[in-house]
């Protein structure tokens, strides 16, 4: 069987898929990952997998979306996760001719496509072959879906379709009790961290303390220079008698280790499959997959979602809601109330109890080689 999966235009989409796509080449299928966006090739290579790049034409985000009428972002956080929807389908669809070409050269059995990863049923439209759908979180993607359905009138129309397709397959992620009333149900799946390795110290898996806090805050840290930010929040957490792991990407460390130099305090580039687990609390900004990790290893969370992010706040209420997570929105995350979130968490056992359920339910989902059996009998039935 020939696999052709699209894991989306950022690293950590991909690592979503990595679990899956390794079983199918354990089970002896051919798996190629295509990878649309220059950054993701890399993640790609380092975790064992065949990348292919379809690159987008050379286009920066401000272009895409000034060309496609979406350089104003609404303000109401309902309309802007329809508008996140266009704007992904626009993305996620440039580099289709690309998409098509290696499609019918390569000649897969079927197309296996993240959330926000449109081109996938449009893909396997084409090529007529099944489309398999790989949640990456919690998140029910509904209202993205309408903003890419709006979006891609066209394109479906060429397909001789009114919306975007539905999945032959829905794999799911989340653990049951997380399931909202009304929402689609799938193939199940245990959810398992996938990320680019690196050598490791001992610190990365053992904690140095009787209470490890671990910190991230996503690519944020190199991007906009936030060294301020998780400077604050580690001197503050460290008041509190523990030890801070703080991972962010390799050109942050040098300046962060030089001002963060405590006994108290690690900070390297660290895969979050071998941090998680050494964490009693791990404060980080909502993402989806980080949040997966930890809750798979059943570390409760301080989030910090931003307000006008439905998804981030969506995922973020619905861990409040089950006793395994706090949230601080970005207007009220100050270092001094991350500290304060991180002790409630600490000094309460519940949150850990109640993160430990969640891990148990992730724990009893059907292995990805489980879910490589039903793919296979959905090509067989579809030939």
């Amino acid at each position: 069987m020939k696999v052709i999966v699209l894991a989306g235009i950022t690293p950590s989409t991909f690592f979503a898929h990595v679990s899956l796509a390794t079983a199918l080449r354990d089970a002896g299928h051919q798996v190629m990952v295509t990878a649309a966006a220059d950054d993701v090739v890399p993640a790609i290579a380092a975790a064992g997998l065949p990348a292919v790049p379809v690159m987008q034409p050379n286009l920066t985000r401000e272009q895409i979306r000034a060309e496609h009428g979406l350089a104003e972002v609404p303000a109401d956080a309902v309309e802007r996760e329809h508008w996140a929807g266009r704007l992904f389908a626009v993305i996620e669809t440039l580099p289709m001719d690309s998409l098509v070409e290696f499609g019918e050269s390569w000649r897969p059995d079927v197309v296996i496509g993240g959330m926000l990863a449109y081109g996938a049923p449009l893909l396997a439209a084409r090529l007529g072959v099944p489309y398999v759908r790989q949640a990456w979180d919690i998140h029910d993607p509904k209202l993205f879906d309408a903003g890419a359905t709006a979006q891609l009138q066209k394109e479906l129309a060429d397909l001789g379709l009114a919306a975007l397709p539905e999945p032959d397959l829905l794999v799911e992620v989340m653990p049951p009790s997380l399931r909202e009333p009304g929402s689609k149900h799938g193939q199940m799946m245990r959810w398992i961290a996938g990320n680019s390795q690196c050598r490791l110290e001992p610190w990365m898996y053992t904690k140095g303390a009787d209470t490890r806090v671990g910190i991230t805050v996503g690519t944020g840290v190199a991007d906009y220079h936030q060294y301020d930010f998780v400077q604050g929040i580690v001197k503050n957490v460290t008041t509190l008698d523990v030890e801070a792991a703080v991972a962010v990407p390799e050109e942050a460390v040098p300046t962060l280790r030089e001002r963060l130099d405590d006994k108290n305090v690690e900070v390297g580039w660290i895969p979050l499959d071998i941090l998680a687990p050494t964490c009693d609390v791990l404060v980080h900004q909502s993402g989806g997959s980080t949040m997966m990790t930890a809750l798979s290893f059943g570390v409760p969370q301080v989030l910090l979602p931003d307000a006008g992010q439905f998804r981030q706040m969506d995922m973020a209420r619905r861990l409040v809601e089950a006793g395994a997570a706090v949230m601080l929105t970005h207007e009220q995350a100050t270092t001094e109330a991350i500290a304060e979130k991180c002790q409630q968490i600490i000094s309460d056992p519940r949150y850990a109890a109640a993160a430990a359920g969640l891990a148990r339910e992730i724990a009893a989902l059907p292995l990805p080689s489980e879910v490589v059996r039903r793919i296979e009998w959905l090509v067989h039935a579809h030939n």
